[in-house]
């Protein structure tokens, strides 16, 4: 049981965190309402793959999500505090600990395990439809 709730955890942090990358980026889908969350996941994959393979590497994902996390950190301290971040504040105690900051180190732990996590064919990359079964999987959480 422990185990789930790490992974529905960690699953809700990374799709917290790829949600960031779109804000930040003021993505708007000018379609119909029920295609707005698809054209928008779309969206952050497109941005996520930077080589435009159409698949995006454990680096793609890493890159991107440490832009997100300089983006966040205000203060430029290389921390994050629960103002600076989109974070319920328990899933925040949770992933920061008793010094209340997330580092980089600890946000880097969270990208890898949901990389992994959402990697289910092992090859090193997330597809199309392994991030639409992450983002899903988030989703109905």
């Amino acid at each position: 049981m422990a185990a789930k709730a790490q992974v529905a955890f960690t699953l809700q942090v990374a799709f917290t965190l790829i949600v960031a990358v779109a804000a930040l980026t003021h993505i708007a889908a000018p379609v119909a309402a029920a295609s707005v969350e698809t054209a928008r996941d779309a969206r952050i994959f497109e941005l996520l793959d930077d080589d435009q393979d159409g698949s995006v590497s454990m680096m793609e994902f890493k890159n991107n999500q440490m832009l997100v996390f300089y983006i966040l950190d205000r203060n430029k301290d290389l921390a994050l505090t629960a103002g600076e971040t989109f974070l319920p504040s328990d899933v925040f105690a949770n992933i920061a600990g008793s010094d209340g900051k997330i580092d980089t180190l600890e946000f880097l732990d969270i990208v890898d395990s949901a990389f992994k996590q959402a990697d289910t064919n092992h090859d090193g990359f997330l597809d199309r439809q392994e991030f639409s079964a992450l983002l899903s999987r988030v989703r109905n959480r």
